[in-house]
């Protein structure tokens, strides 16, 4: 015979303003993919979260912070799984370079993510603070993982010395450019993801290895 377990009404009302709080942020991560932040309007976010407007304010004070709560439930994740994956690497630093750049390139093309990242790159002059929240918790340590398998490459001796020198943007950029590609230029030009982003790991290895 099954046990019921009695949830204390505090609890309920715990699990009710949690539940709330994730459909908000739902429905903000479709109107800001779909609209871009300028144009989205949290009427629209609160209509799709099936709340009144009102009820957003409960939970987030301003448009600015539900973004940041969309970037963090959206991108966090794969960013934190990111850090343990290169952590507990055992492989060659090659290796690990070209599983990792494999795991960003399918990441990227989650899921609305596309759409986010052209939200950001077209919002950023308008919203300097967006674009800051933005460099600062994806951006740079996104950088500065790659900068630390490469310096565990040159340890190894395979990569040569000053290869951390090269500006990791020349490395990371054509991850940005791939996943939007296909969102923009898919009608005319469709881009195989695979194979470009086979391409792009090599290419990065023979700039890397040792001469």
């Amino acid at each position: 015979m099954s046990k019921v377990v009695n949830i204390p009404a505090t609890g309920k009302r715990e699990q009710q303003k949690e539940a709330r709080r994730n459909a908000i942020i739902d429905a903000a991560l479709v109107e800001f993919a779909t609209q871009g932040f300028t144009a989205t309007k949290l009427d629209d976010v609160a209509v799709r979260a099936g709340i009144g407007k009102g009820t957003i304010y409960l939970y987030f004070d301003s448009k600015e912070r539900l973004f940041e709560a969309v970037v963090r439930r959206t991108l966090f994740p794969g960013r934190d799984q990111a850090v343990s994956f290169v952590e507990g690497f055992s492989g060659s630093a090659a290796e690990l370079l070209t599983a990792h750049f494999k795991r960003m390139h399918d990441f990227m093309q989650a899921d609305k993510l596309p759409s986010m990242l052209i939200m950001v790159m077209g919002e950023a002059m308008r919203f300097p603070q967006l674009s800051q929240f933005f460099y600062e918790e994806i951006i740079q340590p996104s950088q500065n993982l790659v900068l630390k398998i490469i310096r565990r490459g040159i340890a190894s001796g395979e990569f040569r010395e000053g290869a951390d020198e090269m500006l990791v943007q020349f490395m990371m950029a054509p991850v940005m450019h791939g996943a939007t590609w296909n969102l923009r230029f898919q009608h005319v030009a469709p881009l195989d993801m695979a194979r470009y982003a086979e391409r792009h790991i090599e290419f990065i290895l023979r700039a890397l290895r040792v001469a």
